[in-house]
């Protein structure tokens, strides 16, 4: 950072001082100075300041370099934290006392014994056909668009 700072310091004396050399030998004042000082100026610097130049860029792709740095690691740590997490395999499949226990023959594996479907389920199964005009009983709503006949 220290070399950044010294060859922007170097730049800027070495444009001031063409800045100021074309004030006094020149006629030229105003913008069109100040163009011509930054022409000259930069390619004195370009021949003159190689070596700090040189120390300068180091030292910015040092800051890049470390940023890059952080931006890597910090993809990587964001890629650990999303990954999938591995299902776990249970090993003793059929043993007593695991969680998943195999359906025996008489059983249904719905958890509700034959002859148990309960009421709500029936009554929204039932609910179903007669919103779609299947239902037995003159009750139905008829759909539009349809002919009466199959209303």
């Amino acid at each position: 950072m220290r070399g950044i700072v010294i060859y922007t310091g170097l730049r800027l004396a070495l444009l001031a001082g063409v800045w100021l050399v074309i004030q006094i030998v020149t006629p030229m004042r105003g913008l069109l100075a100040i163009a011509v000082a930054l022409v000259i100026s930069g390619v004195i610097s370009f021949i003159a300041l190689d070596r700090p130049r040189d120390r300068a860029s180091a030292g910015l792709s040092g800051v890049f370099r470390r940023i890059d740095d952080r931006i890597e690691r910090s993809k990587v740590a964001e890629d650990i934290d999303d990954a999938p997490v591995p299902p776990v395999q249970e090993s003793g499949e059929g043993e007593p006392g695991s969680e998943q226990e195999s359906v025996g023959q008489d059983e249904q594996a719905g958890g509700l014994e034959h002859g148990h479907e309960g009421t709500a389920g029936r009554a929204a199964h039932d609910g179903e056909h007669r919103s779609q005009g299947e239902g037995g009983g003159d009750d139905a709503e008829p759909r539009e668009g349809q002919p009466e006949s199959t209303r």
